[in-house]
């Protein structure tokens, strides 16, 4: 099975965004960011107990966790426009038609998978894909954890010629997957 699509900024945009939040490492980042910080705002409110005369529990200061939902929801948007910037100035570096922005051509068959760019070509065996995913609007085939290419699926005429192709990648990989551990 091939198809044939173009890349565009939104698409690059998009998928970063997602990896933001799904990957693993996003996952384990943001969790670490709120960890630390509740760590901190307990650590402030036990502060003033602690005095010549050792811990006195009657001085744990709670109301400073009045101001923590407030705290931890400016966090949250801290966090989400620190990753916007990011992801927007990824895009920006991109040129098109050098390799990521640009047309892109992928070949499925048995034995792996074949992506062409106007400059590169890539072949990819199934034992060597990490995984397969799909969201609303793409397919994503991750040739490593935190690389993927990136199927519009837009690039088919209909929604079941992307299911299609999302299911023969799917099936391919685990086969590969199967077949690897006998």
């Amino acid at each position: 099975m091939e198809v044939e699509y173009e890349i565009t900024p939104d698409d690059l945009y998009n998928y970063h965004w997602r990896a933001s939040f799904r990957s693993p490492s996003a996952k384990r980042t943001k969790r670490k960011f709120y960890v630390y910080l509740l760590l901190t705002y307990m650590l402030l409110t036990v502060l003033p107990a602690i005095g010549s005369d050792g811990f006195e529990l009657s001085q744990v200061s709670l109301w400073w966790l009045l101001p923590l939902p407030v705290l931890l929801a400016a966090g949250w948007i801290v966090q989400r426009w620190q990753i916007r910037r990011a992801i927007s100035g990824l895009v920006e570096e991109e040129k098109p038609g050098r390799g990521q922005l640009g047309a892109h051509k992928i070949s499925l068959n048995e034995a792996g998978l074949v992506e062409r760019t106007a400059v590169n070509e890539s072949r990819h065996s199934w034992t060597g894909v990490d995984r397969v995913e799909h969201d609303q609007k793409y397919i994503y085939i991750y040739t490593a954890p935190h690389a993927a290419l990136i199927i519009p699926k837009r690039a088919f005429s209909t929604l079941q010629e992307a299911e299609s192709f999302n299911q023969l990648a799917r099936l391919s990989k685990q086969s590969a997957a199967i077949a690897s551990h006998n």
